[in-house]
């Protein structure tokens, strides 16, 4: 018998009929912008915004020679750029056309760390593109689609999403909302050791030594890919004086022979296939009166259905992206990406933490945690 077998027949009136007709148009819209990002993609990967950015507007063929790519492509992208609203064209022949970035194009598609930069987004639906049959493999299955399998895409998409907010806000608005917190990290009499557990590619350790520069940083990740990343971004943005980056597991016992004044996990805790092992093991690096700072999703306090557009995001993401990969290693029990106070409290309380204070930092995509023991 098949599910075809056993579905109710379609019946259809008025109503139904708008409905079926606002979904349709609702996807296909979707199908439209999914194309178009997929074809971001390729002008970030490729350098083609970059080059238009730095060097000018180009014709089809221009662009190919200063990008290294075959001018028929080159065309055929911009042709779609055009359409698409991400460059202007002068000129109605697309072999002669001179085209040059849309406004705004160079904050959201160029420049890596301005606060509106979205380049990641695109990467981060390339890398899952690239693995959408081995999830249907696994949804039959319940195996995970680990993180090295998304590809060298996963770790850019992840760096490039959260890198603006590092570099503006990190230093410069979130730690000041915490004022105590903010005076030990600023006590340059007595400089505080921090941890970055989860690290990634570095961008918060980097944001945290180069705004702090007397603290002494040590990022911590077990992505082998991401601590390269970051070993190479902390020599790039000389910080390597201050900056070490480790390979561990932070669900295993004792992953770091450090001991810290402030431990922060960066929108990772929901990721970790174990989380309160992750947990308690910041809570037993911690130095007498050190705090313990998560920076997680803003999701709803309850599940809401249907969603808004963050929450909307955040649900598919877990889907795809977050709970594929935090399904590895024996009994794991990962969060998903919609992380709620509930959960983070219920986490932090088997970890041996005795209270969860929700910090007064307001960011649409993040909520922010303090624990203590």
């Amino acid at each position: 018998m098949t599910l075809t077998d056993t579905a109710p027949e379609i019946t259809t009136d008025a109503a139904a009929d708008d409905a079926v007709e606002e979904l349709s148009g609702r996807l296909f819209l979707a199908g439209v912008e999914a194309f178009e990002l997929c074809a971001v993609h390729l002008g970030v990967r490729l350098g083609l915004y970059r080059s238009l950015h730095a060097d000018g507007p180009a014709t089809a063929g221009e662009l190919a020679a200063r990008a290294g790519i075959a001018e028929r492509y080159a065309r055929e992208w911009l042709q779609a750029q055009a359409v698409a609203g991400f460059v202007t064209a002068e000129g109605t022949d697309v072999v002669t056309a001179r085209f040059a970035l849309a406004a705004g194009a160079a904050q959201v598609l160029v420049d890596r760390t301005h606060p509106a930069y979205l380049g990641g987004l695109a990467e981060a639906l390339a890398a899952v593109g690239g693995v959408l049959p081995r999830l249907a493999q696994a949804y039959r299955t319940g195996e995970p689609v680990t993180y090295p399998e998304y590809g060298p895409d996963a770790v850019s998409a992840q760096a490039a999403l959260n890198r603006p907010a590092y570099a503006n806000s990190l230093v410069q608005d979130w730690l000041p909302a915490v004022p105590d917190l903010y005076a030990r990290l600023s006590d340059t009499d007595n400089p505080a050791t921090v941890g970055d557990f989860g690290c990634g590619a570095g961008w918060a350790s980097i944001a945290l030594a180069a705004g702090l520069p007397h603290l002494r940083v040590v990022g911590v990740d077990n992505d082998e890919a991401s601590v390269a990343a970051a070993r190479g971004n902390v020599l790039e943005q000389g910080v390597a004086d201050r900056v070490r980056v480790e390979v561990a597991d932070l669900c295993a016992p004792d992953p770091v022979a450090d001991r810290f004044d402030v431990i922060f996990f960066f929108e990772c805790v929901h990721d970790f296939p174990r989380p309160v092992q992750a947990l308690r093991a910041a809570a037993g690096a911690l130095r007498e009166g050190g705090s313990v700072v998560v920076m997680d999703e803003n999701a709803q306090e309850t599940f809401t259905a249907p969603g808004e557009p963050v929450e909307r995001f955040l649900a598919s993401a877990s889907a795809l992206w977050c709970l594929p990969q935090g399904l590895v290693g024996d009994n794991p029990e990962p969060v998903g990406t919609l992380m709620r106070p509930s959960t983070m409290r219920s986490l932090a309380g088997q970890a041996g933490f005795s209270s969860v204070e929700v910090l007064p930092i307001e960011h649409p995509f993040f909520r922010f945690y303090r624990l203590a023991r």
